[in-house]
């Protein structure tokens, strides 16, 4: 009994020691919707935070795609793609009801898309962040449920490039470039360019017509980012992008499955080109100043 239980606390021992050499330091979640930098443990709100370890786990191309991955948040939309949200039970379900401001805020990269939703891609994203309860002193009435913010991958000082290219069930093809580095000469300052284009059949089949692509999606995604530094504690960032998308929307099945009977499937296309009109300035003395209005 005795050499039994000196064996027990060597081996207790070792293993607090190696649990003791492969703890590492929590890499420390940083949150922007709020117009300054803060760290996730000192927002005074309901956040919930997809990573782009998340984003990139999940594979996949859309935020639509991933809202199963956020508690509290509901969507609808006649379309093939969501452009209204609800919070904790509060927000629009269409255009033409409740208030002429959003409930639900939907940010990307600072530039307001509510509404709109379909420009929400996933390639090059850094994180998304979600705000569950009034953010009205940052947004105004455009927030009062709630808060969606997409961040993109902000420029980098060393030259580096990215080529995805995607492949999957239902005619899926995707391919996707990024380029981002410092800007040449004597300006301080970096750049980064992204392009996306995804394309898929989609998963129904219209059984009056014969095909298999009526709730198609192609989709076409361009987005620029510049930083400027002025001194040593400002820098300002201008950001634009440009989507367009040609999407299928056949979508009403009557028995609730993927076959459908539409003899005339929808369009949902939409162009949208944001940027901002004035820069989103960063002063480190003092914090950060953001001015986020959007353009087309």
């Amino acid at each position: 009994m005795l050499a039994v239980g000196l064996f027990g606390a060597v081996a207790w021992a070792s293993v607090g020691v190696c649990l003791a050499q492969s703890a590492a330091p929590l890499e420390e979640v940083v949150i922007t919707a709020r117009l300054r930098d803060e760290p996730v443990s000192q927002v005074a709100a309901s956040v919930t935070l997809l990573t782009a370890a998340t984003l990139q786990a999940a594979g996949q191309q859309h935020f639509a795609d991933v809202l199963g991955l956020v508690p509290n948040l509901n969507w609808a939309a006649g379309s093939s793609r969501p452009r209204y949200f609800q919070l904790r039970g509060i927000g629009e379900l269409e255009q033409w009801q409740g208030a002429p401001n959003p409930s639900v805020g939907f940010l990307i990269d600072g530039v307001d898309v509510s509404g709109v939703g379909m420009p929400a891609t996933l390639f090059d994203v850094e994180q998304i962040e979600v705000l569950r309860g009034p953010q009205g002193v940052a947004y105004g009435a455009n927030a009062l449920a709630g808060l969606i913010a997409v961040r993109s991958r902000a420029p980098t000082e060393r030259f580096e490039a990215q080529l995805q290219a995607d492949a999957g069930d239902y005619g899926l093809l995707g391919l996707g470039a990024v380029v981002s580095g410092p800007l040449a000469g004597s300006i301080d300052g970096a750049y980064r360019l992204v392009a996306q284009r995804p394309r898929s059949n989609g998963f129904r089949r219209n059984r009056f017509l014969g095909r298999n692509d009526t709730n198609d999606l192609d989709e076409t995604t361009l987005r620029g980012r510049l930083r400027l530094a002025a001194g040593e504690n400002l820098t300002a960032d201008l950001i634009a992008f440009w989507v367009d998308t040609d999407n299928g929307y056949d979508a009403f099945s009557i028995d609730n499955s993927r076959v459908t009977l539409s003899d005339k499937p929808g369009r949902d296309a939409q162009r949208s080109f944001r940027r901002l009109r004035a820069p989103r300035l960063r002063w480190l003395a003092m914090g950060d100043i953001a001015v986020s209005q959007c353009g087309r």
